[in-house]
């Protein structure tokens, strides 16, 4: 474990205001002459697995999503919520500590998109851009989410939500609130044992219209979990109906 540091407002201004003139680093060199000499250093009475970050996959893939969650999650399990959504934490991992990562991650794009990229996913200047942007802290925050809805089975629960971006968000959005959480953990289990229904964007966006219907008004906390489980099947079989007679007349 190490220590976990954050760089100073200056700094952050800076590099928020010179992406450009610094695409050089970020595409193929490094911030470590200027961490040398600037506010780069501020440290946090928090320790972190920052060796961690070297196992970090690039690819993409669903399975690396996962994986790379669980390692920023485990890695950083000290932090707090509020702290998580500090930026000045995030722009120093993701130019430091994380840099290799993040750029193998975000910017194998088109030169022109360069400058943007850098932007969207090394910075995480608001609570939308930590949350689902920034190289880090995404990870991060799919692991506090999956964590907060099944404990038990937090790599399940990642599974599933990151199988689509709709599904994350919605899943995201119902963790904000704690009285929201009995029936998104409901939900999650619901689309693990129901796979027809979450790989269906169709199926996916019926399920969640009639969670909207037929939950408005529920007091969760008072819900018995045999009350949750008949609202989640009767929503399971309104999808499955709405979604098969869609197709059946989209085939006619």
């Amino acid at each position: 474990m190490k220590q976990l540091y954050f760089v100073g407002q200056q700094t952050a201004d800076f590099l928020t205001d010179h992406i450009e003139e610094q695409l050089d680093r970020y595409v193929g060199g490094d911030f470590l002459d200027l961490e040398e000499k600037g506010d780069w250093r501020i440290p946090l009475s928090i320790r972190a697995d920052l060796d961690a970050l070297a196992q970090l996959d690039p690819s993409g893939t669903p399975e690396a999503e996962v994986a790379n969650s669980r390692t920023v999650g485990n890695a950083f399990s000290h932090l707090t919520p509020s702290l998580a959504r500090e930026n000045r934490i995030w722009i120093r991992l993701s130019h430091v500590e994380a840099l290799e990562y993040s750029r193998h991650r975000w910017l194998a794009v088109r030169p022109e998109h360069l400058a943007r990229n850098v932007r969207l996913h090394f910075f995480a200047p608001t609570w939308n851009a930590c949350r689902d942007d920034h190289a880090i802290s995404r990870l991060w925050w799919n692991w506090r989410i999956a964590t907060l809805l099944m404990p038990e089975e937090p790599e399940a629960a990642l599974a599933v939500i990151l199988e689509r971006a709709d599904i994350r968000l919605n899943f995201i959005e119902r963790t904000r609130a704690a009285a929201r959480r009995p029936l998104a953990r409901a939900m999650l289990r619901a689309l693990i044992d129901n796979p027809k229904v979450r790989q269906s964007e169709r199926a996916f966006r019926e399920f969640m219209k009639a969670i909207n219907f037929n939950a408005a008004g529920q007091t969760f906390e008072a819900l018995r979990p045999d009350q949750f489980a008949r609202l989640i099947d009767s929503c399971l079989d309104k999808a499955e109906s709405t979604a098969a007679e869609a197709t059946e007349t989209a085939h006619t």
